[in-house]
């Protein structure tokens, strides 16, 4: 059974996340940076993402998500099966998301969260555009619970064009890096981003190693 650590979540976050489980019967699910603290318990997340598979009318899902939250929403912005809104002080952004999940779904005392694997496969193609410092501190983390090997075989299943040479170079690039300007907390007091940097640098020769052995 996975275990999910809601300590993570802040006091705003707690009081709504119970509130938005309806959304998995609307089809949606947690994914992003807070849906992978929920498993690892490594920093902290102050947004809610959520995904489909389904296109959705965003009038529709707004008029619901008005009934859940009537004095408490405030509408951000809005485009074709996309939605920005703010609940209680927490952003909550809604996407069509046409990739397959590999894993099924984890449940909750609110949303369902996508599976570790999948948030993994999503966190390497993240690297692929502007990435983020927390990114890589993801990355970090998830090679804790999952070898590069794990996390590739299921970037290539819910990515057909997924391109592992791509990937490892932005594994290893941190020169162009945006910095997180104290948004986030690291929970690991340990934690050390240079020493972080050298083991995923580590990962990606072990993997590249692996690779010639077969």
């Amino acid at each position: 059974m996975t275990k999910i650590f809601y300590e993570i979540l802040n006091k705003d976050q707690k009081r709504i996340f119970p509130q938005l489980k309806f959304l998995t019967n609307q089809g949606f699910y947690l994914a992003g940076g807070t849906a992978l603290s929920l498993h690892l318990k490594h920093r902290t997340s102050l947004d809610f993402d959520f995904y489909t598979r389904n296109h959705f009318g965003v009038e529709k899902l707004l008029t619901e998500l008005k009934k859940v939250f009537p004095e408490k929403i405030e509408e951000i912005s809005k485009a074709e099966d996309t939605l920005f809104v703010r609940i209680d002080k927490i952003s909550n952004s809604f996407f069509w998301y046409k990739y397959p999940l590999i894993f099924p779904l984890i449940e909750t005392n609110g949303p369902s969260l996508a599976s570790l694997p999948d948030i993994a496969a999503m966190k390497l193609i993240a690297l692929t555009g502007r990435a983020r410092k927390r990114d890589y501190i993801d990355i970090f983390y998830l090679i804790k619970r999952l070898s590069l090997a794990e996390m590739f075989k299921t970037a290539k299943k819910k990515y057909p064009p997924f391109n592992p040479y791509i990937i490892k170079r932005a594994l290893t690039f941190f020169d162009d890096i945006m910095e997180e300007n104290g948004r986030i907390e690291i929970l690991d007091k340990n934690f050390s981003w240079e020493k972080a940097k050298e083991k995923i640098f580590e990962e990606v020769k072990k993997y590249q190693l692996g690779m010639i052995k077969k």
